[in-house]
């Protein structure tokens, strides 16, 4: 029997908005966005390259940036330690956000990454036990609904599947930022939480040529 036809999908609009939301109510730390840049790099690398400030900005440039934004502005993200509210952009300076002298010994990223060198030479690596302090530090003890982060990271992106459903997208992310071999696969069952139920068929759209393949 053939195999079935691989079709590119794109996110629905709806699927977005609703994650989107999904994430507002959650207490994710800002830095958030630099722990998964770092997990991200480190699988590129295959740990064998040190991750610089470089690294983190590219995850920026590649998940958060908003077409059209201001240059002074470019970057959005559902995640908000104090209160709640609408996305909000923010500044460009990500180099300054994750210096040195940013991560300080009582910021709650301090727990999660080691940071070594200076300035622009500075490289980070994750501590022993970086989970469960990402958890209680940049999650509040909340696991993060994977599917809702899925669909705000990948929404500008296409995706060649034979079946549209949000587990094969969170297959293509864990692959994508090492949270799929043993290590990484406690650091997923620690920090993230299973709602593929509140997925269906209808979030995905057929997408075009003109959509970035992820």
């Amino acid at each position: 029997m053939a195999e079935p036809a691989e079709q590119l999908y794109v996110f629905s609009k709806d699927a977005v908005l609703r994650s989107i939301a999904t994430l507002e109510q959650q207490p994710i730390h800002e830095h958030f966005s630099g722990y998964l840049a770092i997990l991200r790099a480190l699988k590129i690398g295959r740990g064998l390259e040190p991750v610089k400030v470089t690294d983190i900005k590219e995850f920026h440039d590649r998940y958060l940036h908003v077409l059209g934004a201001p240059e002074r502005a470019p970057y959005v993200r559902p995640f908000k330690s104090r209160g709640k509210g609408g996305l909000t952009l923010f500044n460009s300076n990500v180099s300054g956000s994750y210096s040195p002298s940013s991560i300080r010994a009582d910021s709650p990223l301090a727990g999660v990454v080691e940071v070594h060198g200076t300035n622009r030479d500075a490289t980070y690596s994750l501590k022993e036990g970086h989970a469960e302090a990402a958890f209680e530090s940049l999650l509040k003890k909340r696991k993060i609904p994977a599917g809702a982060l899925v669909a705000f990271l990948y929404r500008d992106y296409g995706f060649r599947l034979a079946e549209q459903s949000i587990q094969n997208i969170i297959y293509v992310f864990r692959d994508e930022f090492g949270l799929s071999d043993e290590a990484g696969s406690k650091t997923y069952g620690l920090l993230f939480e299973n709602d593929s139920a509140n997925f269906s068929l209808s979030d995905f759209e057929i997408g075009t040529d003109g959509d970035h393949n992820a």
